[in-house]
């Protein structure tokens, strides 16, 4: 998700004493192979980013700014590249979009159904992100609901009916259920859900903090996820079953780390952090057994939202690599380092 995913992208330093950062990859070519851009402006949009790879690895679903707007809108596109589909219903904010597994239908959070949108007076307070200095905030929208629809867009259906922000929704393997975040309870945690919006389940019970951004494991059994419990916007790593037991930290450093995802294998995961400054986020491999490193991408300006192919073979990312600097979507065929296996 673009949420607060771009919000740490912008977060401060904190103020613990520095730590070394991990050897560096060198060069990325040893990891990714024939890096090619997917999304450009050249197709209408401002900026793109956040994208997944349709079960059978032919399509892309991802978020992107239509030029002259300000909402992120949700679009598809073939994998070998042609024109983007708009699957979302263009009004309201979208993000965190992702194919069910059995191909045919898609999920993502939007906040079309909010009443502000036709009548500017209503006046509801919005916690959300706004950091000083910085032009980007985003809306915790209390409006903001999961919706499960058709490959076109067709056949809207609200899966989180509730009061508060739910989003940054993801299906298990088998496609029967989905980890998302919310703010329900007044407080953003994790839960569970069946994949029809049934039997929704707490997994993370903390307050005053942020969890987010959840994955379930290939086996189905953990949940990898961010949280900034130590300091505000200074999100670290974590994995916990899927009942909320066992959680364990993965990273416990001053950066802001992000957007993991789990490799194929289930032993592996990758990351996005500002271990290279916060001007020039980069995406890291991470063993979830023995916590080693390895750096993936190595290039000015923003590397992130880092995804796998669902065979592994390839990875695609936020990158802001591009002739015009404009965060926008990259894939390359990826190689998977030793010891990561």
């Amino acid at each position: 998700m673009l949420v607060v995913l771009v919000a740490a992208v912008f977060a401060s330093p904190t103020s613990r004493a520095q730590s070394e950062p991990p050897p560096d990859a060198g060069d990325e070519s040893s990891i990714l192979r024939n890096v090619r851009q997917l999304t450009n402006p050249e197709m209408g949009l401002e900026k793109a980013g956040e994208a997944y790879f349709s079960p059978d690895g032919k399509s892309v679903i991802f978020q992107a700014v239509p030029t002259g707007q300000e909402q992120y809108q949700i679009y598809t596109v073939p994998f070998e590249g042609g024109t983007p589909r708009l699957v979302s219903t263009g009004k309201g904010a979208c993000t965190c979009a992702y194919f069910r597994p059995d191909g045919r239908k898609i999920v993502f959070a939007s906040s079309h159904e909010d009443p502000r949108l036709t009548d500017p007076s209503i006046e509801i307070p919005t916690p959300g992100y706004k950091r000083e200095g910085s032009r980007y905030s985003w809306d915790f929208n209390p409006f903001m609901d999961i919706y499960e629809t058709d490959l076109d867009g067709g056949g809207l259906v609200n899966l989180t009916k509730s009061d508060g922000y739910d989003a940054e929704g993801a299906y298990s393997i088998d496609g029967k259920r989905i980890a998302f975040a919310s703010n329900r309870d007044g407080h953003m945690n994790l839960y569970v859900m069946n994949a029809d919006g049934s039997d929704v389940r707490p997994v993370t019970h903390t307050k005053d903090c942020y969890n987010g951004g959840p994955f379930l494991s290939p086996d189905g059994k953990r949940i990898v996820f961010r949280a900034d419990r130590q300091k505000r916007d200074y999100l670290q790593i974590y994995v916990v079953d899927v009942d909320g037991s066992n959680e364990v930290q993965l990273t416990d450093n001053e950066h802001v780390n992000w957007a993991p995802f789990w490799h194929p294998n289930g032993k592996a995961i990758l990351f996005t952090t500002s271990m290279q400054g916060h001007q020039n986020y980069e995406v890291y491999l991470m063993s979830v057994d023995t916590r080693a490193l390895h750096r993936v991408t190595d290039s000015p300006r923003f590397d992130g939202l880092a995804v796998f192919s669902p065979d592994g073979r390839r990875m695609m990312w936020t990158s802001q690599r591009g002739p015009d600097q404009s965060s926008q979507v990259f894939v390359a065929d990826f190689v998977l380092p030793v010891g990561f296996d």
